[in-house]
């Protein structure tokens, strides 16, 4: 799932119930969810419940995510505690943190 694009693409069909649902069941219920450049970008209170839509459903189902963002955890929380406390928990301690640019290989 590449959040800005479908994050976009879902705020611009929302009015469309049917296709709302369909698209969100899609990360919603994926045997697992790869979800790249989490709050990449601008980041509205309409993305932010829409991401807490996929995160919570899949938190309360067990269901396990897969994420990468530019953001510690403690900054996650700072966006939404609500979204930040669900990512630490389904975690528990399988945070690979990657600090600095000099591991950035696109800055090479």
């Amino acid at each position: 799932m590449q959040y800005r694009e479908v994050i976009t693409h879902l705020k611009q069909n929302i009015v469309d119930e049917e296709f709302y649902q369909r698209e969100m069941s899609k990360y919603k219920n994926a045997p697992v969810l790869l979800m790249d450049d989490l709050y990449k970008g601008k980041t509205t209170e309409s993305d932010i419940n829409l991401v807490y839509e996929i995160i919570n459903h899949r938190y309360l189902k067990g269901m396990p995510i897969i994420l990468s963002c530019e953001y510690s955890v403690d900054k996650l929380l700072d966006f939404d505690e609500a979204i930040g406390s669900r990512i630490a928990e389904m975690c528990k301690g399988r945070i690979v943190e990657f600090i600095g640019t000099e591991l950035n290989d696109r800055l090479r």
